[in-house]
């Protein structure tokens, strides 16, 4: 259950963020099944829990945008039938996997222990080792855990000096204010096919905090959530579709409750045109009791200094097991891996 709710953090932004992004849309405003770099700003309020998961990532098939740091050889022969790589980081503790398939077990583990003791430990310098492995139809997961980043800020700072292009701009300024929360963590993740060295990384950081309670209209403030004064899409976000052009720069905001939720206003306004700019709200969204909507720039690179959605629902903290929100949960785990590991 633990490494599963890892495997959840971690894919939050590249993953589900990605799939949100599509679900939120119409059919006019589907996004390209290929891309070679995406940015993705995604906002989750719990109203039963009175709590907001916020995350901020890039995607990209082109490593000279986003890349693991130089010193890891990503074309080393133990990595070959490597589908995914995932370290998160946070000030408690880092946790650390490798998926392989078409690999036995024994090689699974022996390729992994390779790897962290000749690039990732040499890197990091985070005292990697073994936690756990764990094997599902021709999958083999192999885990570690290590010691947390002293300074996150700090951590991710550089990280971002080896792992991005100095250019990058865009949501990716958001990263360093972000991992001043307390609860933050960063993430690093490769994935690819079995058999080969194309690699798509991404990069992204996240966080959890406490929602105003209360019922009546509740104001979802966006650049306060991402601790920026204002955000603006990366130039390497700009693609052609036909005679299109816009970013592929998207903010995604998810309000789930037990009680009725509703649109109240957004700004900037609302857009019904596919690729332009503005907030799309969702009109076939998945019940009355949840609300999406996304913020695309369109072909517009001007940055936003007032980004925010208002709906109408009550917020009432529960406080039971839900409560444990998604990073919450990764620094449980981490916490036990590290009491298993020091107690072994």
């Amino acid at each position: 259950m633990g490494r599963k709710v890892a495997v959840f953090l971690a894919m939050l932004i590249f993953g589900m963020a990605v799939a949100g992004c599509r679900t939120h849309l119409a059919a006019g405003y589907q996004l390209p099944s290929e891309f070679e770099f995406m940015e993705i700003a995604e906002i989750s309020v719990n109203c039963t829990t009175a709590q907001v998961t916020v995350a901020s990532g890039v995607i990209s098939t082109n490593e000279t945008l986003v890349h693991f740091p130089a010193e890891i050889n990503m074309e080393a022969v133990e990595l070959e039938n490597v589908t995914q790589i995932t370290l998160l980081v946070s000030t408690p503790g880092s946790i650390l996997w490798f998926v392989f398939n078409n690999t036995e077990v024994a090689g699974a583990e022996k390729y992994a222990n390779v790897t962290v003791e000749t690039y990732f430990e040499q890197y990091f310098n985070l005292g990697f080792k073994y936690n756990s492995t764990e094997i599902s139809d021709n999958i083999v997961t192999v885990t570690f855990t290590g010691l947390g980043a002293t300074n996150l800020t700090d951590f991710t700072e550089l990280l971002m000096l080896d792992c991005l292009a100095s250019d990058l701009g865009g949501f990716s300024l958001t990263f360093i204010p972000i991992t001043r929360e307390t609860s933050a963590c960063t993430q690093l993740i490769a994935q690819k096919e079995s058999g080969n060295f194309e690699w798509r990384y991404s990069m992204g950081v996240m966080y959890n905090t406490i929602f105003p309670d209360g019922s009546g209209e509740h104001t979802v403030d966006v650049l306060d959530l991402l601790n920026v004064e204002s955000l603006a899409p990366s130039k390497y976000a700009l693609i052609t579709v036909g005679f299109n052009q816009f970013y592929l720069s998207t903010v995604t905001l998810d309000i789930i409750s037990n009680t009725t939720v509703g649109f109240v206003s957004c700004v900037p306004g609302q857009t019904t045109i596919p690729y332009t700019r503005g907030w799309y709200i969702n009109p076939s969204g998945p019940s009355p009791i949840q609300l999406q909507g996304s913020f695309l720039f369109g072909g517009d690179s001007t940055p936003v200094t007032v980004l925010s959605l208002t709906f109408s629902g009550t917020v009432i903290p529960e406080f039971t097991a839900p409560m444990c929100t998604a990073v919450l949960m990764l620094i449980s785990v981490i916490a036990v891996a590290f009491k298993r590991r020091f107690n072994s």
